[in-house]
């Protein structure tokens, strides 16, 4: 069985987000046991955070919304996430970055791969290669994730079943961390809504502590009684 024809997947929100709350569209989990929400996140600068949690509803108008207990997760920027940047502006000799739990520290002169330790001696491009060369390293580097380098911006991509956790110190301008890319996902079954007293709507609230960022929510409702027809068709999902 094709995973359209015992799942209805739909778009719950999608929208730009400016540290600020929204909740996108309600739909009537009468007809399924479980939904699980996947929230989608670009753009965070570093200690910014945006968190999904599912919100019920008796009739989709959001007239009587009230919380799903223990529905919700919380990204926080750079930290297991899918990709990260790391700018080196000026960095600083002896300074580190931590990617995965595994330490770089500057060097003034030279790079040792062995050591973890990068050059700096050259512009904000070329200490950008070293530190490259130094978490692509197929023994000393980071498991599951490949780094490239852009004009000293380095960018951190994780590889299927990895993320990526990045800091640095000094955490400051010679060093500025962002995500790009992250997700998580929440998800419930019909036990945990208040259908005893008529709760059988379910949207998705986004709420983020970044400035111009990109948000969205695919709610992806399982265990359905009956064939469902999703937004995303096999024609547009292949």
């Amino acid at each position: 069985m094709r995973f359209l024809e015992k799942h209805k997947v739909q778009l719950g929100l999608m929208q730009a987000l400016d540290n600020t709350n929204v909740t996108g569209k309600y739909f009537d989990l009468r007809k399924f046991r479980c939904v699980t929400v996947i929230l989608v996140v670009l753009a965070m600068a570093a200690t910014k955070t945006a968190k999904i949690e599912l919100v019920q509803d008796k009739d989709g108008d959001g007239g009587d919304v009230k919380a799903i207990t223990g529905a919700e997760k919380t990204i926080t920027a750079n930290t297991s996430v899918i990709k990260a940047t790391v700018t080196l502006a000026t960095f600083l000799v002896a300074g580190t970055i931590t990617i995965n739990g595994l330490t770089f520290t500057a060097d003034a002169a030279t790079t040792t791969v062995a050591d973890r330790e990068f050059s700096i001696a050259g512009s904000d491009t070329q200490d950008g290669d070293e530190l490259v060369t130094c978490i692509n390293d197929a023994t000393y580097g980071v498991p599951g994730v490949t780094a490239s380098n852009d004009a000293g911006a380095v960018t951190l991509v994780a590889s299927d079943g990895y993320s990526v956790t990045v800091s640095s110190s000094p955490d400051d301008g010679t060093c500025v961390k962002a995500t790009v890319e992250a997700i998580a996902a929440v998800d419930i079954r019909m036990e945990d809504l208040d259908t005893p007293n008529g709760f059988y709507f379910v949207a998705p609230k986004i709420t983020t502590t970044a400035t111009a960022t990109a948000v969205a929510a695919i709610m992806i409702e399982d265990e359905a009684y009956y064939e469902p027809v999703s937004q995303a068709t096999p024609n547009t999902i292949l």
